[in-house]
């Protein structure tokens, strides 16, 4: 009886110390994929701005070789937006 009683306490903490061992690794495969995440999101941001300065410096560089053909296009752009934002307006006061 005492036997029998001793293997099932070793069974018992073999199994808690494997389940222990197991959590441990699930934990670390947790960590290593957020770990990844966080890296990938890190370098996105980091080529969005790279990318957002590239695209300022392209529009300063055409700016400044063509003014007139940017302030035009300027005009119509802004002109345009107040034509839809007047036309959304009329549209949604009459109904």
């Amino acid at each position: 009886m005492r036997d029998n009683l001793l293997k099932k306490t070793i069974q018992t903490g073999a199994q808690a110390a494997y389940a222990g061992l197991d959590a441990a690794r699930v934990k670390a495969k947790v960590q290593d994929a957020l770990d990844d995440s966080v890296t990938s999101a890190r370098r996105a941001v980091k080529q969005g701005r790279h990318a957002a300065e590239d695209f300022l410096d392209e529009a300063t560089y055409c700016i400044k070789k063509n003014p007139l053909s940017a302030v035009g296009v300027s005009f119509w752009a802004g002109f345009g937006l107040g034509a839809i934002a007047i036309w959304v307006g009329l549209h949604n006061h009459r109904a």
